[in-house]
């Protein structure tokens, strides 16, 4: 998405439009994504933009968690770190594209340590992930594996 802001006045309110604040959501599989930031305008109205609104951010975040504050986010020093404290990420991942049956007869299968199972991603292109077995908790991928709660 892209945003435009010449003038504070022109973000009107708390809703993320275009003017001061873009947002789009990212589809379901994919291998990869990346955000940038840069400037569309190297003009003296760039200049002018940078008096009010000195700092850029683009962030992944789960959708419909970040509020815009609307102008007063544009000067917001901290904003990072309200970004941060308050907008989780929610991953949908997979390994590979095998399913636990066939990635079980490979060296490379993940699912190998204790207190562990295998279950297999609902995503398209296929893949797999470990978790711990009810009654366990730990990292699956890491060795000693998953261990009993108190």
């Amino acid at each position: 998405c892209a945003t435009r802001c010449p003038t504070p006045k022109d973000v009107v309110g708390d809703k993320c439009l275009g003017n001061g604040c873009c947002q789009s959501s990212i589809s379901k599989d994919i291998n990869y994504y990346r955000t940038q930031v840069y400037s569309m305008d190297d003009s003296d109205n760039m200049s002018y933009t940078r008096s009010f609104n000195p700092c850029s951010y683009a962030f992944v975040g789960e959708e419909n968690v970040f509020k815009f504050n609307g102008a007063t986010y544009l000067n917001h020093t901290l904003l990072n770190k309200k970004i941060e404290a308050n907008v989780p990420i929610v991953l949908d991942w997979a390994i590979g594209n095998l399913s636990c049956t066939e990635a079980e007869a490979t060296d490379g299968f993940a699912c190998r340590y204790s207190n562990s199972s295998c279950v297999n991603s609902p995503r398209e292109s296929g893949g797999y992930r470990c978790i711990c077995n009810e009654g366990y908790e730990g990292n699956p991928y890491l060795s000693p594996g998953c261990h009993g709660t108190v």
